[in-house]
């Protein structure tokens, strides 16, 4: 059942330098290759790993450089671990908040922001989300330009997946809870006090348990996609989630697609969206623990 809070208004017209839009989403999904490219990342950071995972991953440009950004969850903290895909090495652990909050869900990078669901995936009646301005450094310093507060019954506000999209004058931003049974969509404007629930989804039976959801939008509409593993593999699904104008989710499974994942990588654990300078989609995921070495799939269109 959708619940209607709020009108918010989506440009139709491509947005200068920012880097969630292609040209065609579904034509774009349908090119993915289910093989991946593996890249095997160097790792000697000591990462909590202790009942935890890695849980998303988003390639950040900083600086020239192109770093991918990996959450996770651990028995005391929630963090983002940070490597170099140029020396495929990590070189940053970030913690972002201790237990009770020890847990941080699918992350999605926008033009400005990261946005990052915190948990407490004990009791599963609260959680945080944050964006914080990754170009101002406030990320290293965990020092969020948003918070927004959750609370209800057990399940019900965890933010176990975060996804956030640039438009023309602020961001839509979806935050699901345990398994993704419930979707919160939220217009956020970083300079203004208002961060309420514009509409409310719930995930019909056969959705997936998406660890992360992530959007992208072309002229036509905004979607999103939901990364999970099953018993009988690797999917990811893109949804239609609005189109443009007067903000009215249509949430409609428009396709479904299987992924090979190799080497111990799962969309069980981080996996995300990137649009590069091109405007290429591909599809990144991690195998589950921050160890020695982290085996990453890269997944590209055609």
């Amino acid at each position: 059942m959708i619940r209607f809070f709020l009108l918010a208004f989506i440009s139709c017209l491509p947005l200068a330098g920012h880097a969630q839009q292609v040209k065609n989403v579904p034509a774009a999904f349908e090119a993915l290759r289910p093989e991946p490219e593996v890249i095997v990342l160097t790792n000697d950071i000591d990462v909590p790993t202790k009942s935890g995972h890695l849980q998303g991953v988003q390639v950040m440009e900083k600086d020239g450089a192109e770093k991918l950004l990996m959450s996770g969850s651990s028995l005391t903290q929630a963090y983002i671990l940070q490597a170099d895909l140029e020396t495929r090495k990590t070189d940053k652990l970030i913690p972002l908040m201790k237990e009770p909050f020890r847990h941080a869900g699918g992350i999605q990078l926008t033009d400005t922001y990261l946005g990052v669901g915190i948990e407490d995936n004990v009791k599963k009646t609260v959680s945080k989300v944050h964006l914080y301005d990754y170009k101002d450094g406030s990320l290293y310093e965990d020092r969020p330009t948003v918070t927004i507060d959750r609370e209800g019954v057990p399940e019900l506000k965890t933010a176990g997946a975060t996804g956030i999209l640039a438009l023309e004058n602020d961001y839509l931003m979806v935050v699901s809870n345990w398994d993704s049974r419930n979707w919160d969509f939220y217009r956020i404007d970083p300079d203004k006090p208002d961060k309420s629930i514009i509409a409310s989804f719930a995930a019909p039976a056969g959705w997936g348990s998406y660890q992360s959801i992530n959007l992208i939008r072309d002229e036509e509409a905004i979607y999103a996609i939901g990364f999970c593993k099953t018993a009988h593999g690797n999917y990811a699904d893109l949804i239609l989630v609005s189109k443009p104008g007067t903000f009215e989710p249509i949430m409609e499974k428009v396709l479904t697609k299987a992924f090979n994942c190799q080497s111990g990588v799962s969309f069980g654990a981080a996996a995300g969206l990137q649009v590069d300078k091109g405007g290429n989609l591909h599809l990144w995921a991690t195998q589950p623990n921050a160890l020695k070495q982290i085996t990453v799939n890269k997944f590209s269109q055609r």
